[in-house]
């Protein structure tokens, strides 16, 4: 028997938090009965792509989602073309946030008959960037079947609180291998020992570097971080979006030589453990897959207050606002300085935020589905 085929629809398969709980999703779901193909919209390969296809998958490369390429109805005629070629898939599953209905309006035209809209973020400040996006997004109710979010804020944000309140959007757990981030006292000395940390007092975030996760604040705060504690270090991971505006900023602190610009990894369960604290000052999100594996490896983690509360899973997580200034942050950390760390894994699998949990609820979602084509 066939496995059924979900197309995922995405921007393109890079090492950032979205396309990792994706991944992990599809190395965790049983491929003889469900079966991932990828459709993105960049001409380029993605960091996954070689992997996907050795797991049984296909990706197919689109033109740039624009909204010059919308107005001109050339991504209508690309999109509708693709979907009448490729009939196979009955299931269609968007991740790209405002973006959902231009791309399920083209799948609906098409005759699909599953076509899943999934909030994985929200937006805070109103600029003219966010104004274009909520209009971009009001397709999406019209044209999806199916509603999911990644918490309660991002439904609301993509479909609205009406939605939200009638139980037409499913909030499906933004789940991690739980297993792989257990706290290890042996993989901390080791990955202390690689980066040099000795017995430093070292914070740590994960997350791409762009304007969304508020870097500039965490330099800030880090830089006043250290009159108190000088042997401390900053480990930031994740891919620069930014052109090298991080890099230049830190500079030019007192803190410069502190800062470890580490790039993408692939090897941050063990940078985690190497870690003491973890910093999240993000300007806004929709659930952070980050958070989630620095609280299943024990880690205290300071995050903002913009960031959805439904991430705070352990005790010791604690939300604070980013706008009153560093020193209530400086002073929470160094709160957590000499905390006992210890594994979270259990109480993370429990509340159902597990790969595993996740995979079995979802494959039912699409066998169940897969009936109504």
């Amino acid at each position: 028997m066939e496995p059924i085929r979900i197309l995922q629809i995405v921007t393109q398969m890079t090492r950032c938090g979205l396309e990792n709980r994706l991944m992990d999703i599809y190395r965790n779901i049983d491929r003889t009965n469900i079966q991932f193909d990828f459709l993105t919209f960049r001409k380029e390969s993605g960091y996954f792509d070689e992997e996907i296809k050795s797991l049984g998958g296909k990706v197919y490369y689109a033109n740039p989602l624009t909204l010059p390429g919308v107005c001109s109805g050339r991504v209508n005629r690309e999109l509708s073309s693709f979907f009448l070629k490729h009939t196979e898939y009955k299931i269609v599953h968007t991740h790209l946030n405002q973006w959902c209905g231009v791309v399920l309006k083209s799948a609906k035209h098409a005759n699909v008959p599953v076509r899943i809209a999934h909030s994985r973020n929200s937006y805070g400040n109103i600029n003219i960037k966010n104004i274009t996006r909520n209009i971009i997004k009001l397709s999406t109710n019209r044209y999806a079947t199916h509603k999911f979010a990644v918490s309660q804020k991002a439904g609301n944000w993509l479909f609205g609180k009406k939605a939200i309140n009638s139980g037409k959007v499913t909030i499906w757990p933004n789940a991690i291998d739980c297993g792989k981030f257990r706290y290890n006292t042996k993989s901390r000395e080791k990955m202390r020992s690689e980066l040099g940390l000795t017995d430093a007092f070292t914070l740590i975030h994960v997350g791409r570097l762009n304007i969304q996760k508020n870097h500039l604040f965490l330099i800030d705060i880090f830089d006043n971080l250290i009159n108190k504690v000088p042997n401390s270090k900053l480990l930031l991971v994740g891919d620069d979006q930014m052109h090298g505006q991080c890099q230049k900023y830190a500079s030019k602190k007192r803190s410069a030589n502190n800062i470890k610009f580490l790039g993408a990894r692939s090897d941050i369960a063990d940078l985690l453990q190497a870690g003491d604290v973890f910093v999240f000052p993000s300007l806004y999100e929709g659930f952070p897959g980050a958070v989630l594996e620095a609280q299943a490896s024990g880690l205290p983690c300071v995050i903002s207050d913009t960031v959805t509360n439904e991430v705070c899973l352990t005790d010791n997580i604690v939300q604070l606002p980013v706008n009153q200034g560093i020193d209530i942050w400086v002073k929470k950390i160094l709160d957590f300085k000499n905390i006992l760390r210890s594994d979270r894994f259990d109480v993370l699998a429990e509340k159902g935020y597990d790969i595993h949990t996740l995979c079995r609820t979802l494959t039912k979602f699409y066998e169940n589905a897969s009936q109504l084509c």
